[in-house]
């Protein structure tokens, strides 16, 4: 995931660059598919936003709501387990 700023507004995003290749050499389409489709329909506080996905001939483009931090699952690994104020 990379963090992107749109040239004429100045908007942050954060894109995330999927191999084609590798997602069909781990069976990941499918699984990648409904997580493009469920953050493009929810609409919640809770869930990253989704503005738009695009391709390439060699790559799949999700370009998300920046949200400074990192994701849950590298905090999860580092730490474990979460206290309560760290959860909210």
């Amino acid at each position: 995931v990379r963090v992107c700023r749109e040239k004429t507004t100045g908007q942050v995003y954060a894109m995330k660059k999927l191999k084609k290749a590798e997602m069909l050499r781990r069976g990941q389409v499918e699984h990648v598919r409904a997580e493009r489709n469920l953050l493009a329909e929810v609409d919640s506080n809770y869930i990253v936003k989704l503005y738009c996905s695009f391709q390439d001939d060699d790559h799949l483009y999700l370009v998300m709501e920046y949200l400074p931090g990192g994701d849950m699952m590298t905090l999860l690994m580092r730490k474990d387990t979460l206290t309560e104020e760290e959860a909210k």
